[in-house]
């Protein structure tokens, strides 16, 4: 099926009629889904796109999906209130966007800096939010929004627009977009944070109102930011794992037959063993494509890792209080909670194999998600 963008205009007038009582197809359930991020980024071809004619073909169609790109229907910031009000069944969230609507929930992305394999923190997230800590489920809940699955970046880079940076003291004074732990972290090593979205960064860029950018190596290409970047530094400082991509609204869940919904739960774990799986493959591709465009790579001095490393040896203490700051009751058992299944996500990936998979690994990648997280989640 071609997943055609249709005007925001048109699935607004389809929510009014719904709520004006225009009668349900009996037939065929069309779910909108708003995603902030271009057309081209690799969550729709590679996550969504599939995941969505999975579903359709074990319903037979009874249930189908409209994507909006772009934030043609809501943007980044605005994605949960549209869910929520149903403008929209579904949508891509990222909690760091809406820190205090999900502030138990954004408590685990602030740990960032623990970040340092997107296989390890796509099982770790998924665990925490989807069996281990039921009050980052009951952020979501509260706003009528039902968590499927979420997946982690690959870790970040720094990449600028001017001169490299290779040592603490060429961040003094740069402009660096970084949100959360990462504008913390950069703001530890002498840069000044700019908070903007995802989608934003081209344009802060080109504007000069951001210098760098901190953000994973797809970005350079799904957001064409190697047109305007020059220089990256080689060493990851931690992933963004709070991007909850399969998520739906729960008065459209609760209309969904059981075989609709099964259909949706046991096409969970590939869908997020196929975002892990794309973005660890585009790390490495992406990063041949941009120094064959011109963008160079930077071998920072120690001095600049060991900086990183003290940042996230003390890191977790302001991510606790910066929680209790939001209202989170006893945030310490969620950070250790979520410590532990970094730790046992780590030990399961390490065990499947070190560096790059093959289809086999990621087969096993995909089952452990499905045995370890998917299939012990209850039903709401």
């Amino acid at each position: 099926m071609e997943y055609r963008i249709r005007s925001a205009l048109v699935a607004l007038t389809g929510v009014v009629a719904l709520a004006a009582g225009a009668p349900e197809s009996a037939t065929a359930r069309e779910l909108v889904y708003s995603s902030s991020v271009p057309a081209k980024h690799p969550v729709h071809a590679t996550g969504l796109e599939p995941f969505f004619k999975r579903v359709e073909e074990a319903t037979g169609g009874s249930l189908t999906f409209k994507l909006f790109p772009g934030g043609t229907l809501a943007s980044g910031k605005t994605t949960l209130n549209a869910i929520s009000n149903g403008t929209a069944d579904m949508g891509l969230l990222a909690d760091v966007y809406t820190p205090g609507d999900l502030s138990t929930s954004a408590l685990t992305s602030d740990l960032a800096v623990l970040g340092k394999d997107a296989r390890v923190m796509t099982g770790a997230v998924n665990q925490t939010l989807l069996i281990d800590c039921e009050p980052c489920k009951q952020d979501y809940l509260k706003h009528k929004v039902l968590p499927l699955a979420s997946y982690s970046l690959t870790p970040y880079y720094l990449m600028c627009t001017g001169a490299p940076v290779a040592k603490p003291e060429d961040m003094a004074g740069k402009k660096i977009r970084g949100t959360g732990a990462m504008g913390q972290l950069a703001a530890a090593m002498g840069g000044t944070p700019v908070n903007v979205t995802s989608a934003e960064i081209y344009e802060a860029l080109q504007r000069g109102q951001a210098d760098c950018a901190l953000g994973p190596v797809p970005w350079l290409k799904s957001y064409t930011l190697w047109d305007l970047v020059k220089s990256v530094t080689d060493r990851p400082v931690g992933t963004y794992h709070g991007t909850n991509f399969i998520n739906i609204r729960t008065d459209t869940w609760k209309k969904l037959s059981a075989k609709e919904k099964k259909a949706v739960r046991e096409n969970l774990a590939r869908a997020t063993r196929e975002m892990a799986e794309v973005y660890e493959k585009d790390d490495a591709e992406i990063r041949k494509e941009s120094q064959a465009k011109g963008v160079q790579w930077v071998e920072p001095a120690a001095a600049f890792g060991e900086a990183v490393e003290k940042f996230r040896e003390n890191d977790t203490k302001r991510v606790i209080e910066l929680a209790a700051s939001r209202g989170v009751k006893n945030p310490e058992p969620i950070v250790d909670q979520f410590t532990k299944n970094v730790e046992k996500w780590t030990a399961i990936v390490a065990e499947i194999g070190d560096g790059a998979w093959g289809p086999e690994q990621w087969d096993r990648y995909q089952a452990a998600l499905q045995r370890e997280v998917f299939d012990k989640v209850q039903d709401k």
